[in-house]
């Protein structure tokens, strides 16, 4: 196979590499995740049978087949992300145990406390994941777990730097002056942020490789301003960007590995783990490395989705098991009017709404042509249908204003 051929010509290069540059922190780190990207690339098809073995498997409902996939495949992720960075922990300290002068430097105990405490909330969050997985838990353990798991976070963070002031807009300085001290509300915001960041690719899903794909953007995204901003002469700042490139580097390996075999056509699914271990990750880098702020604009697409989603998840109206666009097949037909004017059964199951980005974008897709169409070509995605009946009426109020917005359709009953 191919990825057996590279990781085992690859990884005698890295292994040099490692040695050669061993006194460089961000070079052994880039070694160690690069190994690891290559380990999870081998890992994964190797784990599969296991896994389907477990019970942990599901069909694809992305195609035609819905072939029986293996499930939670981002829990391999996962724990050879941790084991890098456990591995290059030594690495990152070593030149207070190895500097000949090294009684004259007092150790800095408060940065292996970070990174220490950035671990815990991760393994935290992997383990609810994989709970999430294998017990499907409600969603009241999951608001609640992830504001758990960031309390090691927090505490190092309060104890390390208790800056809780925010810099305040141009256009408001006037009134507010240039700085505000949030005080115990800036620990509640950025323990939220910890909950939102975990659930927020957790509900922008439903097409293979979404979830992994919209990790990859942000972490990248990340990694560009923490290079642009590393030769800082504040070295202060210089080691937040360097704490942040050293939990993203690992993550950016795995997950590209995970990415493979997750996009489409999928042969595996990523499951809760890989959600809740990548929105954990991005909210430790943010409260960590001193930019929660800034990565909540790299959430703009999730936050959008967070909102658009918020009669389903709140209960305001039905919320299906999985929320995703269905797939149509290449000889069934697309749209509702059949020829003697009743409803086809293509069109029962193929019509709207589902609330996930990802559904209102499938959307556009779909022909509007009210009479019966056969499709002839490649088999297509559409979004899903659900039943409004039952819904509160707020929640009726909202898909009311989404329909005014042209977000959604709604078909009513003639009578």
């Amino acid at each position: 196979m191919l990825h057996n051929r590279v990781t085992l010509a690859s990884s005698p290069v890295l292994l040099a590499l490692l040695w050669q540059f061993r006194d460089e922190p961000l070079a052994v780190c880039t070694c160690i995740s690069l190994l690891a990207g290559l380990f999870t690339w081998c890992l994964i098809p190797a784990s599969t049978v296991l896994f389907k073995r477990a019970g942990l498997s599901g069909r694809d409902l992305s195609k035609p087949a819905r072939p029986l996939l293996a499930e939670s495949m981002g829990m391999v992720a996962a724990t050879l992300y941790l084991v890098a960075t456990f591995v290059f922990i030594p690495a990152q300290f070593q030149y207070w145990s190895e500097s000949p002068d090294s009684r004259s430097h007092v150790f800095p105990f408060d940065r292996l406390g970070e990174y220490l405490s950035a671990l815990l909330s991760l393994q935290s969050m992997v383990f609810l994941g994989f709970a999430d997985d294998v017990f499907n838990l409600r969603w009241r353990f999951k608001l609640l777990l992830p504001s758990i798991a960031s309390i090691p976070v927090l505490i190092v963070y309060y104890v390390g730097y208790g800056v809780t002031h925010v810099v305040v807009p141009v256009f408001m300085r006037p009134w507010l002056g240039s700085t505000v001290d949030l005080g115990m509300l800036y620990y509640v915001y950025i323990g939220l942020m910890a909950v939102f960041c975990t659930n927020a690719i957790n509900i922008l899903a439903g097409i293979n490789g979404v979830e992994v794909g919209q990790s990859l953007v942000i972490a990248l995204s990340i990694i560009v301003k923490d290079v642009a901003n590393i030769n800082s002469n504040n070295p202060d700042y210089e080691y937040h960007h360097l704490f942040s490139l050293y939990l993203l580097l690992p993550f950016t390996a795995v997950s590209l590995a995970l990415y493979y075999w997750n996009v489409f056509p999928a042969r595996v699914f990523v499951g809760d783990t890989y959600c809740y271990f990548a929105g954990m990750t991005f909210a430790v880098c943010g409260i960590l490395g001193h930019f929660s702020k800034t990565l909540l604009l790299l959430f703009g697409p999730q936050i959008f989705n967070f909102i658009y989603s918020t009669p389903q998840i709140f209960g305001l109206v039905p919320c299906p098991r999985h929320r995703l666009p269905q797939m149509v097949s290449m000889s069934r037909p697309v749209d509702r009017d059949s020829e003697d004017g009743s409803c086809s059964e293509a069109s029962k199951s193929t019509d709207n709404l589902h609330k996930t980005v990802s559904n209102a974008m499938r959307s556009f897709a779909r022909p509007r042509n009210k009479k019966r169409l056969s499709v002839h070509g490649t088999p297509y995605m559409v979004p899903s249908r659900t039943q409004l009946e039952g819904a509160r009426p707020l929640g009726l109020l909202i898909i009311q204003v989404y329909e005014k917005l042209g977000l959604v359709d709604v078909e009513r009953d003639e009578n």
